[in-house]
């Protein structure tokens, strides 16, 4: 009786503590990752989740040149919405539409490329990938990253 009356207070207290709880768990995605190929440093780093929220960065850097995205993955209306700010721009957001122990798949089919943003789990490694229609043509980037920084990168020739 006790336990009921605490949710039900909190519940009043916090409304989306009931649909927080119900939300698919995202976990898996914090920490710090990143890939090293071919003269490419990518690095991403993901905070949370917690309050609903979390936030992230990614910096890609190649040939001296690089380019960053400010990202944020929001509880909103039972479900995550996955934010995409690169280069400073305005966020798009992307509704997820598929969840799995290890896997979380979010869309925006009105945003040409990407359209989808995927991510997922393998062991030790995360795996990324947008995709979508560049000119009226399929085409699809995908990543895999390890746990680390880029200071973890060997050293490029």
């Amino acid at each position: 009786m006790r336990m009921l009356l605490v949710m039900v207070l909190s519940m009043l207290v916090w409304p989306g503590a009931a649909r927080a709880a119900t939300l698919p768990d995202l976990s898996w995605l914090s920490g710090d990752w990143r890939r090293c190929q071919d003269g490419e440093i990518v690095e991403e780093r993901w905070l949370g989740p917690r309050g609903g929220l979390l936030i992230g960065a990614n910096l890609t850097s190649s040939r001296g040149k690089a380019s960053y995205e400010s990202l944020r993955i929001a509880a909103s209306e039972e479900t995550w919405t996955y934010w995409a700010a690169p280069m400073g721009r305005t966020a798009v957001p992307f509704r997820m539409v598929e969840a799995g122990a290890r896997r979380a798949v979010f869309a925006n089919p009105e945003h040409g490329f990407p359209a989808r943003i995927a991510y997922w789990r393998e062991g030790d490694e995360l795996l990324a990938r947008i995709e979508g229609t560049i000119k009226d043509t399929p085409a699809a980037i995908e990543w895999r990253f390890a746990k680390g920084t880029a200071a973890d990168c060997p050293p490029s020739p």
